[in-house]
């Protein structure tokens, strides 16, 4: 379902490097002129990606002035996820339209020698996700209309949960029951939904942390209320039943058809991990 929809995607690790990466900088002007040309010549799909990567190229440099610093004193985290992070800030202050992007953090799948409390390998990596975030959203978090933090949503998924038990190894399994983060300056603090408990009658199979919110319900309010996009039937064929949890602001409306959806325009939702702008 997640091929269906668009594929009009650009991948940068840096917005300052985004270029034809061949040859001499006092060639690229020539190369990128002499590729147009030859992409203009076809209306292949093979053509149209090489104009639609050029355009890109074109619009990126035009916005990019010297290299990127931080605001607020934010001060990102040395390490991979820290700087895609920081990527995505700087393009989000651009203002080019950037709507959705998705960032991935892996390692989390581990069952063994996961550590104990606040030391070891899966601390380590949730100090890193919460590194990463924390310096996000401070450089975001302007005044005014550098407040770009306002119209920002992120949502931090992982695509399985982890069983409550400790297994032989120090570490846990793969479980039923997990957590999903929503970070952002129209979110609404605090816990939501149902939590099922951790007594040995309310977990599943005796194991696992039971499932009690249906993840698109989270995102189905984030694509109502910040992103203004009421087609759930098509993003989530089959899901029904929609209510929002109030996990963000925004006005919900409800139609004579039934659907659910709002009269603003804002921020949104993610994958993996991921934030809209709008």
């Amino acid at each position: 379902v997640s091929l269906l929809g668009s594929t009009e995607t650009v991948n940068l690790n840096d917005p300052s490097s985004f270029n034809i990466g061949n040859g001499p900088w006092r060639w690229r002007d020539a190369q990128r002129t002499a590729l147009r040309e030859i992409y203009q010549q076809s209306g292949s799909w093979l053509h149209g990606g090489g104009l639609q990567a050029l355009d890109a190229m074109d619009i990126v440099n035009l916005n990019i002035n010297g290299g990127y610093i931080p605001e607020n004193g934010a001060v990102y985290p040395d390490h991979e996820f820290g700087e895609q992070l920081q990527v995505l800030a700087q393009m989000i202050k651009l203002d080019l339209g950037l709507q959705v992007a998705t960032v991935d953090l892996g390692g989390w799948d581990t069952h063994d020698a996961q550590g104990d409390g606040s030391n070891g390998y899966f601390a380590d990596l949730v100090a890193e996700l919460a590194g990463g975030l924390g310096a996000f959203y401070q450089d975001l978090d302007g005044g005014g209309s550098q407040n770009h933090a306002s119209r920002v949503t992120v949502v931090v998924q992982s695509e399985f949960g982890r069983e409550l038990y400790e297994n032989g190894d120090a570490g846990t399994e793969h479980g039923y029951g997990n957590l999903m983060l929503v970070l952002g300056g129209n979110v609404n603090g605090g816990f939501h939904g149902q939590f099922p408990g951790l007594a040995p009658g309310q977990l599943v199979d005796e194991t696992d942390l039971g499932v009690t919110t249906d993840y698109r319900q989270i995102l189905s309010e984030i694509l109502v209320r910040r992103q203004g996009n009421a087609a759930l039937d098509v993003i989530f064929p089959n899901y029904q039943g929609y209510e929002p949890l109030g996990i963000v602001q925004g006005t919900d409306i409800q139609d004579p058809g039934g659907s659910i959806f709002t009269d603003g325009f804002e921020g949104g939702t993610a994958d993996a991990w991921g934030a809209s702008v709008g």
